[in-house]
């Protein structure tokens, strides 16, 4: 199905901007290498033992299957439903691996992207397979937690989708041994 589709690549997508709080301001397209400069002023994250909770606040696929949103809230709950383990080492690589995954490995454009004082404002977009996708991110960023909203307008293969998402992450501790 179509829809499913762009639901799957929609998580998908947004599953990976979720696993690093992103971006923000320049009004012409930054290369990886300037997106990761930017992303250097974030503090590393501490290791240990992380919760995620992902708010979906607004979701619209216009012709989509009854419960396709109850689908999609499930599908990125039950991805974290038990938090993850940074370690310290992924802890020592700060944003950068994450910034790859959000540019999709070159296919994202950072049309916008700032970073102030644990304040991110970015605005990312990219080539999919038969469309494109704009990811705007705002939020903040700290040693141990972050609070992002995440806007993604997909258009791809004839189909159309919005989808705002709030995802908090918080230290809880040390990871299990």
């Amino acid at each position: 199905m179509k829809y499913t589709g762009l639901i799957a690549v929609a998580a998908m997508a947004l599953a990976a901007c979720s696993s690093e709080p992103e971006e923000p301001a320049a009004e012409q397209a930054m290369n990886i290498d300037e997106a990761a400069e930017e992303f250097s002023k974030l503090d590393k994250p501490e290791p240990g033992q992380y919760k995620l909770e992902v708010e979906i606040t607004s979701f619209d696929l216009p012709g989509a299957p009854e419960g396709a949103l109850d689908q999609m809230k499930s599908v990125m709950e039950s991805a974290y439903a038990d938090g993850f383990c940074l370690t310290a080492e992924d802890a020592e690589k700060g944003f950068k691996e994450q910034l790859g995954q959000v540019a999709q490995n070159g296919q994202c454009d950072f049309n916008r992207l700032s970073v102030d004082n644990g304040k991110v404002d970015a605005k990312a977009v990219c080539a999919l397979d038969g469309g494109t996708m704009e990811m705007t991110m705002n939020g903040t960023v700290g040693k141990t937690s972050s609070d992002i909203v995440a806007d993604t307008k997909m258009k791809a293969q004839g189909q159309e989708m919005a989808m705002t998402m709030r995802m908090k992450q918080t230290r809880t501790g040390d990871c299990a041994a």
